[in-house]
């Protein structure tokens, strides 16, 4: 008799302990759904589902969560059309837990606006597949461009980034040969012009070339607009490069030109014009101080002095 005494008070004190530990998860699960933390909620309501299985209030608002947890899931992968359907298959079965329902709608909105925001990306690549078939690659760039930046249509955009990546390449190779393309153009043009000034004289021949070197700067139109400011700078760079080799070769051919008085008199020119080209150069990158823009607009302003440069010599000392 002791026995059984013994072993029913230990059962009750079993049952007491389970009560205890289904109470506090519920209450715990109760008060995070209240604040909102329906993922601590979740977890304090399988703890008590441990406890109790069976108990339809738990089992209700936890089936809700797991729908809630796998809507955020559909969303972020953009599958818009299977989060949409979970939440509506969940309104046909019960109504949704009154702390979940604010949160629901949210995620609906969500979804329809991921649905149309695809929609939108989906025209989008399909104008940038037009475009690049028409071979107007700067304007296909730009509309990609404009989209990566477009932070609503990020998760869209995501879903079409495979397809995108390889029409950037096939816009960036498109890129190339036309540039190529206008370099070919324009070294025929000029030869043809350098034949037909072989029997002219040095000036027409210089104005070609220079013609040429201005031609020559098609690579660098695309970097304009599209390149960021290191990119821009560098482009800059190259362009004054290539003014400075003119500069160099025209004043190398005046050198034999001229008379030895006449040589001295541009010699002392030219050290007064460097000095005011750098001077130049300085004062208009003064305006962009401490910004990025001060190096590239330096190199701009030499650039432009430099081929202002070639043109005149060639037009005040070319025979």
């Amino acid at each position: 008799m002791k026995r059984l005494s013994v072993i029913v008070l230990f059962v009750m004190l079993l049952t007491g302990c389970g009560d205890s530990l289904y109470e506090e998860s519920m209450k715990q699960a109760k008060l995070a759904m209240a604040n909102g933390e329906f993922a601590k909620a979740k977890a304090s309501f399988e703890l008590a589902l441990d406890e109790k299985p069976d108990d339809p209030e738990a089992s209700g608002i936890y089936e809700q969560l797991v729908v809630y947890e796998n809507v955020q899931k559909a969303i972020e992968n953009g599958q818009w059309d299977e989060a949409l359907t979970k939440v509506e298959g969940l309104k046909k079965k019960k109504n949704i837990e009154k702390s979940l329902k604010q949160s629901f709608d949210e995620l609906v909105r969500m979804a329809e606006n991921g649905k149309e925001n695809e929609r939108v990306v989906a025209e989008k690549v399909e104008t940038i597949k037009g475009l690049v078939s028409e071979k107007n690659y700067e304007s296909a760039q730009k509309l990609i461009d404009e989209m990566k930046q477009n932070e609503q249509l990020k998760v869209a955009y995501h879903l079409f980034s495979s397809e995108v990546d390889q029409l950037s390449s096939e816009i960036q190779s498109g890129i190339q040969q036309q540039a190529e393309a206008k370099k070919e153009v324009a070294v025929r043009e000029a030869e043809a012009v350098k034949q037909k000034a072989e029997n002219g004289s040095r000036k027409v021949e210089y104005y070609s070339k220079l013609e040429q070197t201005e031609m020559g700067m098609a690579d660098l139109e695309y970097i304009y607009e599209q390149g960021t400011t290191v990119e821009v700078r560098e482009a800059e760079s190259k362009r004054y490069k290539r003014w400075d080799d003119a500069l160099n070769e025209i004043y190398g051919a005046l050198k034999q030109q001229l008379p030895s008085n006449e040589m001295e008199q541009l010699r002392k020119a030219q050290r007064k014009w460097i000095t005011y080209r750098d001077e130049s150069a300085e004062s208009a990158a003064a305006s962009y101080e401490g910004g990025s823009w001060a190096s590239v607009q330096y190199v701009s302003t030499q650039a432009e002095l430099t081929k202002q440069r070639c043109y005149e010599l060639v037009d005040r000392y070319m025979k």
